[in-house]
């Protein structure tokens, strides 16, 4: 007995990922959280789909202490500030059958993300009040079946994935650490990009029961290590003939994105019915420090991260109501990896329609309780200001959409 067409598991399955919206806020900089490599499995020989998640972020820090680089505490200035504004995450992807017992997903996504923007004039200004660390990720992972056995199957795992990053980061600087006869502040922050695609690998296995819809998979992603270079600046420093100029100077970085196994299981339940559940570890207590050096070698940046390693844990139903209309609803925790990431709560919908036999559009939507927290954003390098802050329980929402179209 089928407990499910092989034709509406995926949108049973897509249900999940939808209603699970709120991975977006999950393991640190991970935007994707569990069921990563799902379009893989699509039944379909050909899959192509693309999706938008848009995030409400709804968090506000309350500095408890800043100071400037000069080591003189900083008392003027909003000491409460919304740091995390609103985000658009992106994805797109095509699972293809090139041979009989070989499937491939190619995909092009924004896996890691940090978009904070504070007002220049707040308290902890001197510490930082912009950053925006955005990537882009391309992934290619195929897949060979063997059988194994009347109506079982294993699948070998392997695949690259590719990752691209930007870094920007804005602060204010004493413009006496300048030139000993400037009195205000001025912009100092710096711009770095990877130079050039940095990549890692993956490599797992699953097993798979088709006529139940049983399949649990497991899978490791390597690190990606990158190189990074670009400038640091200090903006509009007076150049002594009634202008003003740009002081720069090259800058260079390095950082690893941290490897991760993901553990994956569904199964149908009952006809038209698919529940399944998740867990996935991110080694995020390898990113200890966020280091940036000028061209002497002398440190502009060193800041302290002692991150924690990040455990997301999500679980799901989903039920197809008739041919056209599937609904899916998930919990899932998300362990924070500490600083301004703690615990997280979320609770999500989604569903699947059929707009004919080969577009289906999923929408999907979540509500995120995120736990309250304190964390320290000193920079420790010479001169080094500090900004240690609180920040209180929240709810946050987002919301996706997806169109996925098979043949």
């Amino acid at each position: 007995m089928r407990f499910l067409k092989s034709a509406t598991r995926g949108a049973v399955a897509g249900c999940f990922v939808m209603a699970g919206s709120g991975a977006a806020f999950a393991g640190g900089w991970d935007t994707m959280g569990v069921g990563t490599l799902d379009l893989l499995f699509a039944p379909e020989r050909f899959v192509v789909e693309g999706g938008a998640t848009y995030l409400d972020r709804n968090t506000d820090y309350d500095v408890t202490s800043a100071s400037d680089q000069l080591g003189r505490q900083t008392t003027s200035g909003s000491t409460s500030e919304r740091v995390t504004p609103n985000i658009w995450n992106y994805q797109f992807g095509v699972k293809g059958r090139v041979l009989e017992n070989v499937d491939c997903l190619g995909r092009a996504y924004n896996p890691y993300g940090i978009i904070e923007s504070m007002d220049p004039t707040w308290a902890a200004r001197y510490a930082g009040y912009e950053t925006n660390a955005t990537t882009l990720g391309l992934d290619a992972t195929c897949s060979y079946t063997f059988q194994a056995g009347e109506g079982r199957s294993i699948r070998a795992i392997a695949g690259i994935r590719g990752l691209d990053l930007t870094y920007q980061s804005d602060s204010m600087l004493p413009g006496v650490l300048v030139n000993p006869a400037l009195t205000d502040d001025y912009v100092s922050g710096a711009e770095l990009k990877s130079k050039g695609m940095s990549w890692g690998w993956r490599a797992g296995v699953a097993y798979e029961i088709p006529a139940y819809a049983l399949r649990a998979s497991l899978v490791y992603d390597s690190q990606i290590a990158m190189d990074l270079e670009g400038e640091t600046y200090i903006r509009d420093v007076p150049d002594g003939l009634g202008g003003t100029t740009t002081i720069t100077g090259d800058a260079y970085s390095s950082i690893t994105a941290p490897q991760s196994v993901e553990l994956n299981i569904q199964s149908g339940i009952a006809p038209g019915w698919l529940a399944s559940f998740g867990v996935k570890w991110v080694d995020w207590s390898g990113i200890d420090r966020l280091v940036v050096k000028d061209e002497s070698g002398d440190l502009s940046t060193d800041r302290a991260l002692n991150f924690k390693d990040g455990w997301t844990v999500e679980a799901g139903v989903g039920h197809q109501l008739n041919e056209k209309l599937t609904l899916g609803g998930s919990v899932q925790w998300d362990r924070g990896v500490g600083g301004s990431y703690s615990d997280s709560y979320s609770f999500g919908l989604g569903g699947s329609y059929a707009l004919n036999d080969k577009v289906n559009m999923i929408i999907g939507g979540a509500a995120v309780y995120t736990a309250a927290g304190e964390a320290d954003a000193t920079n420790h390098a010479p001169y080094g200001a500090t900004n240690e802050y609180t920040y209180d329980s929240a709810w946050h929402y987002a919301l996706s959409t997806k169109l996925r179209i098979a043949f």
